[in-house]
């Protein structure tokens, strides 16, 4: 907008040139993708647990749903709005080990409201990912709660069964994480994302990290999801040894 005045300024000679022209856009600090820590990972589980349960607690208590969406989000390395989208139908707990269809997730449309879209944010992002027996065992426990109800049944719901708003989820994550005094990290839901993210890029590599997540490439996992490993490893130092001197 400033280029644009001061470039009608200049078209009629009220200055001598436009001098934005001659400005370098600022560049953006680049920001490292940041894993939740062992010890920050228990501490939410354990506020979540136990979060509005007690005698005390005045107005309805947590009927654990929460609870139950970040350990799922933890074992999948989902979005939120993947999670809030499983379906009875996308559960396949006979394989061996378990796996989900990530094919949908929960948007907010004006004037609509709160709905389930029938595919996921990218085209890649539709997948079927394996799931770690603590996600399994917890995903068994929702599927016992909707019990005889429809395939087409939210494993995460609201009461009367329609799709959970994820600003509401996120709301509560933040009341959860006031209680674990993680409040002034600003942690988000999407944490759990680049935690999965980082440990499969550690241990089996960027590739598959990307593919976990639903990426058609490693470099957006790695410049916005793992955590960079700056562990020093042990076989540089071994082919270095090559350069010692000679006795």
């Amino acid at each position: 907008m400033l280029s644009m005045v001061l470039g009608f300024a200049a078209r009629r000679e009220l200055i001598p040139r436009n001098p934005i022209k001659e400005v370098s856009r600022m560049k953006a600090p680049k920001r490292t993708p940041k894993a939740l820590t062992p010890e920050q990972i228990a501490a939410i589980r354990e506020a979540a647990r136990h979060y509005r349960t007690s005698a005390e607690t005045m107005g309805p208590k947590s009927d654990g749903l929460v609870r139950d969406l970040i350990e799922v989000m933890l074992g999948t390395a989902t979005r939120i709005g993947e999670v809030l989208a499983l379906r009875k139908r996308d559960v396949d707990m006979t394989a061996d080990p378990p796996q989900v269809h990530i094919n949908g997730t929960v948007i907010v449309r004006t004037g609509v409201g709160v709905l389930r879209q029938d595919h996921p944010k990218t085209h890649e992002s539709n997948r079927v990912v394996a799931v770690p027996a603590f996600a399994a065992e917890v995903i068994r426990h929702r599927l016992t709660i909707i019990g005889g109800e429809g395939d087409e049944s939210l494993l995460f719901a609201t009461r009367t069964g329609t799709p959970l708003t994820p600003n509401n989820i996120r709301r509560t994550f933040r009341k959860i994480l006031e209680v674990a005094g993680l409040k002034d990290l600003k942690i988000s839901p999407h944490a759990f994302r680049r935690t999965g993210a980082t440990l499969l890029a550690k241990e089996l590599g960027m590739q598959a990290a990307a593919d976990m997540l639903g990426h058609t490439s490693t470099s957006t996992t790695k410049a916005h999801y793992a955590e960079p490993d700056r562990t020093v490893k042990s076989a540089p130092a071994d082919v270095l040894q090559q350069l010692a001197p000679k006795e």
